[in-house]
């Protein structure tokens, strides 16, 4: 026991005395929240009954829970989309897929220039193309000459090597991802 000549009588007798069981229990409150901060309840003033009605109907309408494996031998869908080559191009660089199978571009539109004329400001759209590894500068060498043979004019891209990533200014969505199918990824 601490001695009241430095620390006060108070003190003293706080630190005598065992503290409140709440803070010595073994309970974890935690784990279960709300046992401590709503009350017990005894009785329900509710009844349930358990319905007979046949739901197979409806469940065939709810979306599925896990995505299905990608079909790789079945060609070129109507929709316009091809499974990846099996196996793989040879290339130094993969483009991936994201969790539903398609190629991961993502489209954006941001503010470029003010026009002087009018005082608005004019929006470009960006395409993104995610998920590349290996020499992504490779990559988008082979993607910038493939660009420029199909739109006849040069392109601005922007490459984030730490993420995967490559910009491309000037060229629409389609033509990112034909070059992707035509690679085979």
């Amino acid at each position: 026991m601490l001695s009241t000549k430095y620390f006060g009588h108070r003190l003293s007798s706080f630190i005598s005395k065992p503290c409140c069981s709440r803070f010595y229990s073994s309970e974890k409150p935690w784990e279960d929240p709300w046992k401590h901060a709503l009350p017990k309840q005894e009785q329900t003033y509710t009844d349930f009954k358990e319905s007979s009605i046949d739901w197979s109907y409806v469940e065939r309408l709810l979306p599925k829970e896990t995505i299905p494996p990608m079909p790789l031998n079945c060609g070129i869908l109507p929709s316009g989309w091809r499974p990846p080559l099996n196996p793989p191009p040879s290339l130094p660089y993969f483009i991936g897929r994201h969790r539903m199978h398609q190629p991961s571009l993502f489209l954006e539109r941001r503010r470029d220039l003010l026009n002087t004329d009018t005082m608005d400001l004019e929006y470009v759209e960006l395409v993104t193309m995610a998920e590349i590894s290996g020499d992504v500068f490779e990559c988008e060498k082979d993607l910038k000459e493939f660009l420029e043979k199909e739109l006849g004019h040069p392109i601005a891209t922007y490459i984030d090597e730490i993420k995967g990533r490559i910009k491309v200014k000037g060229a629409p969505r389609s033509l990112l991802e034909k070059f992707i199918f035509e690679k085979g990824f």
